[in-house]
């Protein structure tokens, strides 16, 4: 009987091509435009072009050029008036310019009203570019006064990592919570058609019951987790940089717990159409929360603290360390395990205790 039930919802979701496309196609789609968006390290594409401006035969102008020309992600755009540089940056043609008059300070033209977050690199790799280029030393032949190195206790990252080693678990975590929906509507099908009220009749526990209305869905969720990580490295060059038995653990984790969070908007209750619309909103918020579309790292302290409040922030923080620190296992991300584990059950708690057998 339960075996039949399992067949019944899995095949029913087979034939959902709504459902299926939500699940499988809308997340790729998604990892191709983000990871376009925010591309960096060895997929960063073309060198960034920079206007610039110097009288001709001027020596200052020259060996900031050959400097710009010399900096990895930058491409030198030689304009013919200082007009044409500052012209270029308000068309947003390019990103910044520089202009080198014969004696004096270089102006760099750009947008001092764009984001701190966008122009503070920016700025602060120009301003380096010049000063390399106009020291009466060359800085190439003096020691550097700075090393950067990674502290004991935290794991080395890999080298160059592609925007889409991010990208990839942030959209799968995203659009992996969003089984929660499909699980609620199944429950809200079944009660509406009278499918359920036929199980509930049959001489089989409740809890097994709830088992066989779920348990397809979590197998549907490890599928569409696989399925998006396995693009993810064949498509897209995503590397597991950990060990594959801790992105295992923690993928079974965070389906478990999107099942459980769809069994609790079950048990609230609603037509689908609620659960539609209310339930998109809830994940998309949950998913802004913890990181899913803008990176927890480049966010204020108190949104960081927020993130945590929701399964999304535990889920990404783990999956970052699996892919980009090298050596991670499952004791490493062990608290984020548990606080997965946390949430799943407090879920299927909070959903037993409102699940409504009868209506």
């Amino acid at each position: 009987m339960i075996g039949a039930a399992i067949q019944k919802d899995v095949w029913l979701l087979v034939r959902d091509r709504g459902a299926l496309v939500s699940l499988f196609a809308l997340p790729i789609i998604f990892i191709v435009a983000f990871g376009s968006m925010f591309r960096f390290g060895n997929d960063s594409g073309k060198p960034r072009p920079i206007a610039i401006w110097h009288a001709p035969g001027d020596a200052r102008g020259e060996a900031i050029e050959k400097a710009l020309a010399a900096t990895p992600g930058f491409r030198p755009d030689v304009e013919a008036t200082p007009d044409d540089v500052r012209g270029a940056v308000a068309k947003e043609y390019v990103d910044a310019g520089l202009i080198v008059p014969a004696t004096g300070r270089v102006e760099l033209s750009i947008d001092l009203g764009a984001p701190m977050q966008v122009r503070a690199p920016l700025q602060g790799a120009l301003t380096g570019v010049v000063m390399r280029a106009l020291a009466p030393v060359p800085l190439d032949e003096l020691p550097l006064p700075v090393e950067a190195k990674t502290p004991p206790g935290i794991a080395h990252p890999l080298e160059n990592i592609s925007s889409f080693q991010v990208t990839v678990p942030g959209n799968a975590v995203l659009f992996g919570f969003f089984i929660a929906l499909t699980v609620a509507m199944a429950f809200t099908g079944e009660k509406k058609t009278g499918t359920w009220r036929r199980l509930l009749a049959a001489p089989v526990p409740r809890y097994k019951a709830l088992l066989a209305t779920l348990v397809p869905y979590y197998v549907v969720g490890l599928a569409q987790q696989a399925f998006l990580f396995g693009i993810g490295a064949a498509a897209f060059g995503m590397q597991v940089a950990g060990s594959l038995a801790a992105l295992v653990v923690l993928t079974m984790m965070v389906s478990l717990c999107a099942v459980c969070l769809g069994f609790l908007f079950a048990a609230l209750g609603g037509s689908e159409k609620q659960l539609g619309g209310v339930g998109s909103v809830v994940l998309l918020v949950m998913g802004l929360l913890g990181g899913c579309m803008f990176p927890r790292l480049a966010m204020p302290p108190f949104m960081k603290t927020l993130g945590l409040g929701v399964p999304h922030g535990w889920a990404l923080d783990a999956y970052y360390d699996v892919l980009v620190r090298q050596g991670t296992g499952i004791a490493d991300i062990a608290p984020s395990l548990i606080a997965l584990g946390g949430f799943a059950v407090a879920f299927a708690a909070l959903g037993l205790a409102l699940f409504r057998f009868e209506r």
